[in-house]
């Protein structure tokens, strides 16, 4: 039933492979980083449960989304066909539901392959064989807690049978969080891990403002290019270094839609156009600012002339 490798290629592999060792990062790995060594022939599917030595959690620590998957392999003149599962176990049922999979070909050494699979804390690497592609395993001398089942597909639910064996499973999944639950890893597949609407960059926000003077006020229309908060104030200098600052409460605008803010004039700006004649007049400096998901803020500035009433 098995199909074993040429025990010098093994000997040299062990020489030869090393796990290679990862940046800092949020990423969270668990498996099992053994070098494959045999396979298996059959339409079975194994699940490592516990391995002395292992250094890993072998089943999920936390939640999020599985974005690669390893295997290592001796050196071996060709390719393998490998079938990773992500498999919960139901232990009052003694039954397993197939979460996902996805499928690569294995050549020596080191092999990472990029996914995008949904995954609990608790959840766990399967790997699976057939009739004519054997399943990747690390075949040892010690016994490892073993699981196994007949292969199902995504979807499905298949039992299970928990014991033992001189075997191990030769996977390690890397889990990246998922703040905003779009099913796409914060570090290497969401460029807004902010805002579950955008998978690539958040988008900046562009401003455009229409600003209308009155006796008391200058009321200012607002467009934005994406749903923000939108801040708006104004300066305006009365002379001898003196300044009014006039500030609208703050509003959310939504993309394409025209919202108004009110800049009502303080006290000493009223005084002081009162003082202005009608051919006079004082400059407002209207600022609006709109942050975008990722906090990052734009801003939009323009000026109104305000005329005098004396």
């Amino acid at each position: 039933m098995r199909k074993r490798f040429a025990a010098g290629l093994l000997a040299a592999a062990l020489g030869a492979l090393a796990l290679v060792p990862t940046g800092a990062s949020a990423a969270t790995e668990f498996g099992d980083s053994c070098v494959a060594n045999d396979t298996v022939e059959a339409p079975i599917t194994f699940v490592e449960s516990s391995a002395p030595g292992n250094p890993l959690p072998t089943a999920a620590p936390v939640s999020g989304v599985l974005t690669h998957w390893r295997t290592n392999v001796i050196p071996v003149p060709f390719a393998i066909p490998a079938t990773m599962k992500v498999l919960r176990l139901n232990a009052a049922t003694l039954t397993a539901s197939v979460v996902g999979e996805a499928t690569g070909a294995a050549l020596s050494g080191s092999n990472t392959f990029p996914v995008r699979l949904p995954i609990q804390a608790g959840d766990y690497l399967g790997i699976s064989g057939g009739s004519q592609v054997g399943a990747l395993i690390c075949e040892t001398a010690v016994d490892s807690g073993l699981v196994t089942m007949l292969n199902a597909g995504p979807g499905n639910s298949v039992p299970y049978e928990a014991g033992s064996g001189e075997i191990r499973v030769p996977l390690v999944g890397v889990i990246e969080p998922d703040v905003d639950g779009d099913g796409y890893g914060d570090e290497s597949q969401d460029g807004c891990p902010q805002s579950a609407l955008y998978h690539s960059a958040c988008p900046v926000i562009t401003i455009s403002t229409i600003n209308v003077a009155g006796k008391s006020a200058v009321k200012v229309l607002v467009a934005t290019s994406s749903s923000a908060p939108v801040k708006v104030s104004g300066t305006v200098k009365l002379g001898k270094a003196s300044k009014a600052q006039l500030s609208a409460k703050q509003k959310t605008v939504a993309a394409g839609k025209l919202v108004g803010f009110k800049l009502e004039f303080p006290g000493k700006l009223k005084e002081r156009l009162k003082e202005l004649g009608p051919n006079e007049k004082l400059t407002l400096d209207v600022t609006a600012k709109a942050t975008n998901v990722a906090g990052k803020v734009s801003t939009g500035k323009s000026k109104v002339k305000l005329k005098g009433q004396g």
